[in-house]
Formats: structure tokens, sequence, C-alpha cells
């Protein structure tokens, strides 16, 4: 069967018009997956940071934009990838991470202690006699390859009385993990941008049938290990959801000049594009409301259905929330109360 799909890219005479173009598809991945999928980004903290947490912990979000002063008195807005809580068994850790496109040099530093800073004013404690301040677990997630990056940078600061303080800050690079380690890790984060691994060889591939056959066949298996982690309870529906359309959208981004890799790998993404999110979402809310064994149970589920998908989804491409109401028959309110409890407006 032909695949159609409004998410699909056109795989002749493609161009930035595409839905799934974006200039920022990099950094728009790791903040959906970060806001939005908390059984995705428990794990990968858990990782980086050699944390232990529970089935039980949960995720508090924080503000990420904040005014840096500069000495003209000019402010200037600074936004930062993600700033969070984790909250697990009375114990609360502060987090910032970034993601990091760019072949890595340390520049990034300056900037990551700059929001460091701004997020420890936050979450300063102030008295007449003393200033606390209480900077953030940091990381960076590296998304291109370099052999000389080592696993973490440190920040050290020379304090006035001439002792010091330093704080470590892992560098995770996607290159260093194989698609059994992102799935024997639960590395799910990393799924999109597994792509990046093949950049160098991309033009040779975009001419080698038999390599792209290659590539075709490694993400028809990571699709597959997906679908079993949705099927043993590892992944939500979302989350699932969200992994298969980022990394269409990254894939899309990164193989711009490469059209029959786009291509190809655009129609594996197109294939599974097509159960999403209306139908996944919409079996496992009407699971849950048969399982209610009641009425209202099952019609609990297919209004989550419902919800969590098709009105996100027509959100998400772009209708106007006047339009979803009218097309679905549904209350403009309603529609606001749903995409507000996922943090899209």
């Amino acid at each position: 069967m032909e695949a159609r799909f409004s998410n699909v890219p056109p795989t002749k005479n493609s161009s930035p018009k595409s839905p799934l173009y974006s200039e920022t598809a990099y950094d728009d991945a790791f903040r959906t997956m970060e806001g939005r999928c908390d059984d995705i980004l428990i794990p990968f903290v858990s990782h980086m940071f050699g944390e232990h947490y529970s089935k039980g912990a949960t995720v508090r979000r924080l503000r990420n934009e904040h005014f840096v002063e500069h000495e003209n008195g000019a402010n200037e807005k600074r936004v930062t990838d993600s700033s969070f809580e984790i909250i697990d068994r009375d114990v609360t850790r502060l987090y910032h991470l970034e993601c990091e496109s760019k072949r890595y040099d340390g520049s990034i530093l300056i900037r990551i202690f700059e929001y460091g800073s701004q997020i420890a004013k936050d979450f300063s404690e102030t008295e007449p006699s003393r200033l606390k301040l209480s900077f953030p677990n940091t990381g960076i997630l590296l998304l291109r390859a370099s052999k000389t990056v080592p696993d973490k940078v440190v920040i050290e600061l020379l304090l006035p009385n001439n002792t010091e303080a330093s704080y470590d800050v892992p560098l995770l690079k996607v290159s260093d993990y194989t698609i059994d380690d992102i799935f024997n890790r639960q590395l799910y984060m990393l799924i999109p941008y597994y792509i990046f691994n093949y950049e160098n060889s991309l033009s040779e591939i975009n001419e080698m049938p038999e390599k792209l056959e290659i590539l075709s066949k490694e993400y028809h298996s990571i699709f597959d290990r997906l679908d079993g982690e949705l099927e043993k309870g590892n992944l939500s529906a979302a989350s699932y959801s969200a992994i298969i359309k980022l990394t269409a959208s990254v894939a899309y981004k990164l193989t711009s000049k490469q059209k029959n890799v786009q291509e190809k790998v655009g129609d594996i993404m197109g294939g599974k594009i097509l159960d999403l999110p209306e139908f996944r979402i919409y079996d496992q809310g009407k699971e849950e409301g048969f399982k209610e064994g009641v009425e209202e149970g099952i019609e609990k589920g297919l209004i989550k259905g419902r919800k969590e998908g098709k009105i996100i989804a027509r959100y998400e491409d772009g209708m106007s929330i006047e339009a979803i109401a009218k097309k679905y028959d549904i209350s403009v309110d309603k529609i606001k109360e749903i995409l507000q409890s996922e943090n899209l407006i």
C-alpha cells in the first residue's frame, strides 16, 4: 500500500517547505523529548550522571529563559535547552542539559557556566550576611563525533580567598553508542540522532545502492526494536510516537543534500508514521478503558485516544485551534485544555 501521511516528506523535488523541515530540528528534538517524555528523560539522566532512579521518579520542569545583564545595562535573553528537577524517594536533584550539534571545541563551556549561574540564582538562599548558590548537575550531549573529546570536562572557580571550587560536566557522545547499547541502557533519546554516525559517509551511501540498503535494514531493525519496547511497556505510546517523528525530522534535515538517502529513509519512516500518533495512543487509551470494565471506562479510553492523538497531531501539523474544534466538533476551550495539558500552549 502506498504510504500517505501529511508528515511524510516528499521524495522528489523536496524542499525546506516540507512539513518535516526545520532549521532547528536538532534542538527541537531534544527539547521535545526533555519537555514531554519522562520515560525517555529519566533513564538518559541516570546514565549520564550515574544515578539509579526508580520507576517512581518524577520530573518537574523549570523555566528555561533567563536574562543576562551586560555592562552597558542591556539585558540579553538566554534560553537553555533544558532545566528541570528529578524527584525520587524524597530526594530532589537539579539538572541542566544542553544539546550541541557543532563539533566540540570547548567554547560552549562559557555558555554552560552562564546558564548554570542563572539557574543557581533562581535557587539561591539569601540572608543578610550570606548568599548560597546551588549549581545544577550539568551535562552536554554531543551529536558530532570527535576522537579528541574527553568524557567529561571540569569547570573550575578560583575564589577571592585563594580557594578553588570545581564541578564536572559529563560529555555524552552519540558516536560512543551502538544500537545495542542504546536499547540495553534505554537511551532512547539518542535514537533521533543516530543518523549522525553516518554523517561523514552519507555522500558515499547516497551513490552506492548496496550501502543504502544496509542503512535501510538498520533503521528497520531500530523500529522493530522500538515496537518491542512499546509492547513490553518500556516506552509510553506518546514517547514512541515522539521518537519516530523526531527521528524522521532530524534525518530529513541532515540528509538534505543526499536525495537518495533522504528518499529511502523517508520511505521507511513514512511507513511507521502511518500508525502514529492516533492509532497507537488511541489503542492504549482504549485498552485502559476496557480494563476499567465499565461503560465510562471505555468512553475514557476513546476520549484519551482522540485527545492524545488526533488533536495534538493536527495542532503540531499547523492546524489552528478553531479549525481543529470544527473538524472534531469539540469546543475551543476543550481543545485549549488538551493542548495546555501537554504544554503546547
